[in-house]
């Protein structure tokens, strides 16, 4: 009986939940009437390769489908933070992937946890507690994963700065213009930072202008450091000033930063063995050094 009650709560929250996302995206009656007014020019949908893998012939059309209304169905301030996040974290998925994703870890999985969990006979308690941990780990989960990832990539990027504007200085200094000394980091640097400078410099070949370009990979990244930089950079080309000085001075002050950002690290060294010692390297050594006093004690007595 618990389990058939379980099946029937996971198909209802199911039905529900396609039921939400398979509303229209917007317009709604009034769209519906101004349709006929509107002239479409009738497409042809692609059918799928019959010799394709079964992941591209099913699976992927329908994450593609589920993804597109939970997107419709967002709104847009929480779908604009969740690709800004994406973004930043340097991953290839919507925001409605993202959705589709958590709704799966925090719906699916717990939900077969739980029909486990019934179906061999555990204790109402250990259920509760075993499905609430499980609901706790998918909906946060995800979202611990994806700000690891963007502390990690930030860092990569922040590491590189000097070396890269180092570089870039010394060949704006040597005669070539910004661009070309741009496209000279990008033989020499590899990582995160040559990724979105690549895509900066496609950008700029293909038009966009270089300010726009340039402030739009500071957003992507979230890099404060990079940010300064590109804006002195922005202002030095604005206003006529050396670009070479202006990129020397901001390299200098990120390396003063790097090297008081290691002294903190270095200064909280020292509080973070505190607890390491107190409760596993100084009971080892009370082991080793006092059993064999215990055990010459126990026999003399």
């Amino acid at each position: 009986m618990p389990a058939f009650i379980a099946l029937v709560t996971f198909a209802s929250v199911t039905l529900l939940v396609y039921g939400i996302l398979s509303r229209p995206a917007g317009g709604g009656g009034m769209t519906a009437r101004l349709g006929g007014l509107r002239y479409q020019r009738p497409g042809r949908e692609a059918l799928p390769d019959p010799d394709a893998a079964f992941s591209a012939r099913v699976i992927q059309p329908i994450m593609r489908s589920l993804s597109r209304r939970a997107n419709s169905v967002l709104p847009g301030t929480i779908s604009e933070r969740l690709q800004t996040a994406i973004t930043r974290a340097g991953l290839s998925l919507t925001s409605g992937q993202l959705i589709l994703i958590i709704s799966i870890t925090a719906g699916v999985f717990p939900l077969l946890v739980l029909l486990f969990m019934l179906s061999t006979g555990n204790t109402p308690k250990m259920v509760l507690i075993t499905y609430g941990v499980f609901l706790v780990l998918g909906i946060y989960g995800p979202r611990i994963w994806i700000m690891g990832r963007i502390k990690r990539r930030q860092k990569a990027i922040w590491r590189s700065l000097p070396d890269a504007f180092d570089l870039i200085t010394a060949s704006v200094e040597a005669g070539l213009g910004i661009d070309a000394a741009f496209n000279r980091v990008l033989e020499k640097v590899t990582g995160p930072f040559s990724v979105e400078l690549t895509r900066t410099m496609r950008e700029i070949t293909m038009g966009r202008a270089r300010r726009d370009a340039f402030l739009d990979m500071a957003d992507r990244t979230g890099v404060e450091e990079l940010r300064s930089l590109v804006n002195s950079i922005v202002q030095a080309e604005s206003m006529g000033i050396s670009i070479g000085s202006v990129i020397r001075v901001q390299t200098g002050v990120i390396r003063t930063k790097r090297r008081q950002k290691a002294e903190e690290q270095a200064f909280k060294a020292p509080i973070k063995m505190v607890f390491p010692l107190v409760f596993f390297i100084f009971p080892t050594i009370m082991i080793v050094i006092g059993g064999p006093a215990i055990i010459q004690m126990k026999h003399a007595f």
